[in-house]
């Protein structure tokens, strides 16, 4: 089906966070080799924003790495304000626990902030809270580090936000705190990477009163989001670093430095602010590095705003909590609870807002709540399962309906004998269509001696379209089941047979959805060729766009790189880009521009 169009935001502005900047030369403030590359890293990141078009930059703390009571904070926040030159004037500060002192909290790995460190930093930056309008919103800075210190600053500070945000009711309004108040739930263990309580309650009644659009924060160096009460909560990556520990969230071998030079995670971030809403562009660095008088080449923009007319499977689970082990500095002493939401980021980065994933995700509360929160920023949902749901599965689809793309039955048989009478009997739910596809197995492979492969896939067969469609006919079903999903495998002209596939249902008055496979049919032999799956991807989108009458899946998100029909995905692993996918990302401009 075509996609929607470009929606034109209001204003745009950037986000950067965590550059952890050092003095010229470096120093001692880290033991760990790849923080020698954050300045040229971020004098790239700076570059490359600067390069869009956007309002004004906001960057949410950790400027520098050495701590205020270290002998060459100066001279890094010297070096800081060079560096990020190219994103001046319109440059906003926060302040981050480097930059100020970290919060109070026993199993902190230094010392908590001071009123001579906030000093020390405003000469530099500014003060340390604050608030400005622009575009008829209101943003507010705030200093996270004061939270729960029990101090006359904190005071101060609290007063104050509750004033101004009091003062500027029925505006919309968007948070920077550097701490984000959580990372998982709102009642999650006090650990390093949170509010700790009472701050953590005083706070998130204060945005939900004040009905705050959206907070941003640090400090994490991971993509987190979460929703509290209508409040978007965003947890933003760095460009200098990536946190070790969080590599615990891939289940495979961490990237290089145990995970702290993970590239494809150094990203910034622009937001569209639109007239009802705001959308986020999370744009990878890769860690690429900008020495001092170099420049980058010129970048062309694209559209930003655009659905690509794809669903993507989501075979791996995507919004499960992970407990990370206790391990220090930071959490020596207690678990941590997470979840991968590079699932949302990437989604992002390519333009895809339609996913596929088993009626069990609605069916758990946890999936449940995750679904919403997804579709909170625009991601809708295709759920399928075997057979046709019962009464109270299916009155759990009718309460999601506004979550939902289409809801697809799983046949055993060509002609709909396993399903004709429950199918029958099913109500509909109006704008959710329900398509109808065939489990596919070895059984239903011509026999060749002893040879049988152990392989399922999901689809008509092309070949069985003149008897499904006889089936829908004969059965009773047109008028309630709107169309047959089909396979279209590794060997297929995908183009074409897309283009088949569309003239098929519009003869026939229905509609239709294509499973685009990008495994190999033998579940044995793997397809890992990056570039066969990119060359297919853009078959598809070739067509894709002129589709009338038929929806394009795409199988898979995520590699699948064991277990059977191994294959690559528009991302690996890690949930970084692949070939295919920074394909995609490029047509929405969700890439950094090239050093000359």
């Amino acid at each position: 089906m075509s996609s929607e169009p470009a929606r034109m935001p209001l204003f745009t502005f950037a986000i950067v966070t965590d550059t952890h900047i050092r003095p010229p030369g470096g120093d001692e403030s880290s033991p760990f080799p790849v923080n020698d590359r954050a300045n040229d890293r971020a004098r790239f990141a700076a570059h490359a924003i600067a390069q869009h078009p956007r309002d004004f930059t906001v960057h949410l703390g950790d400027v520098v790495h050495p701590l205020p009571h270290l002998p060459t904070y100066e001279a890094a926040c010297n070096e800081a304000l060079d560096i990020l030159e190219p994103l001046k004037p319109d440059l906003r500060y926060v302040p981050g626990n480097h930059d100020v002192g970290d919060k109070p909290f026993v199993g902190s790995p230094a010392g908590p902030v001071t009123d001579e460190a906030v000093a020390l930093y405003e000469r530099f930056f500014g003060a340390d809270h604050y608030a400005f309008d622009h575009g008829g919103c209101h943003f507010v800075v705030m200093n996270s580090s004061l939270v729960n210190l029990g101090s006359e600053a904190e005071a101060q500070q609290r007063d104050w936000l509750e004033a101004d945000l009091a003062r500027n009711a029925g505006k919309r309004v968007f948070l920077f705190s550097h701490y984000p108040p959580f990372i998982d739930t709102p009642g999650e263990p006090t650990h390093y990477d949170n509010y700790e309580q009472p701050g953590r309650t005083w706070f998130l009644d204060l945005i939900a009163r004040h009905e705050v659009e959206a907070v941003f924060s640090g400090h994490v160096h991971q993509f987190f989001y979460n929703r509290y009460r209508g409040t978007r909560l965003y947890c933003l990556p760095s460009t200098s670093f990536i946190r070790q520990d969080y590599a615990e969230l891939y289940r495979v071998e961490p990237t290089a430095e145990f995970g702290r030079d993970d590239r494809g995670k150094f990203s910034y971030v622009l937001v569209d602010v639109y007239e009802d809403t705001h959308g986020l562009r999370v744009v990878p660095t890769e860690g690429r590095e900008l020495p001092a008088d170099s420049s980058l080449a010129p970048r062309p923009e694209a559209a930003n705003g655009v659905a690509l007319p794809l669903t993507v499977h989501l075979r791996h689970a995507w919004a499960e909590a992970v407990d990370l082990p206790y391990n220090g500095p930071m959490e020596e002493f207690s678990r941590k609870r997470c979840r991968n939401d590079y699932t949302l980021a990437r989604l992002w980065q390519m333009g895809l807002a339609r996913l596929r994933t088993p009626l069990g995700d609605l069916l758990d509360p946890a999936g449940r709540v995750r679904m919403a929160d997804f579709h909170a920023v625009g991601c809708s949902f295709t759920l399928f399962c075997t057979g046709v749901p019962g009464a109270e599965a299916w009155a759990s689809v009718r309460e999601a309906a506004d979550m939902l793309d289409a809801f697809e039955v799983v046949t055993a048989e060509n002609d709909l004998s396993d399903v004709r009478v429950p199918l029958a009997a099913l109500e509909p739910i109006e704008g959710v269509p329900l398509y109808i596809g065939k489990f596919h197995s070895s059984a239903h492979e011509p026999k060749e001696g002893s040879r049988f492969a152990h392989s399922v896939s999901f689809g008509f067969k092309w070949d069985d379209r003149d008897t499904v469609a006889a089936a829908l006919q004969t059965s009773g079903l047109g008028n309630s089941v709107a169309g047959p999903v089909f396979q279209i495998n590794l060997g297929d002209d995908v183009a074409a047979r897309l283009i088949e596939i569309d003239a098929f249902a519009l003869a026939g008055g229905m509609r239709a959805a294509a499973n685009v496979r990008l495994a190999n049919e033998n579940p044995a032999v793997a397809n890992f060729d990056d570039a066969v799956i990119a060359d297919r991807v853009e078959a598809v989108l070739s067509v894709a766009h002129d589709l009338k009458a038929t929806t394009v899946q795409l199988d898979t998100f995520a590699d699948i790189d064991r277990s059977y029909h191994p294959r690559n995905g528009l991302i690996d692993r890690h949930y970084d880009l692949r070939a295919a996918g920074r394909r995609l990302a490029e047509r929405t401009g969700s890439v950094a521009a090239e050093i000359e």
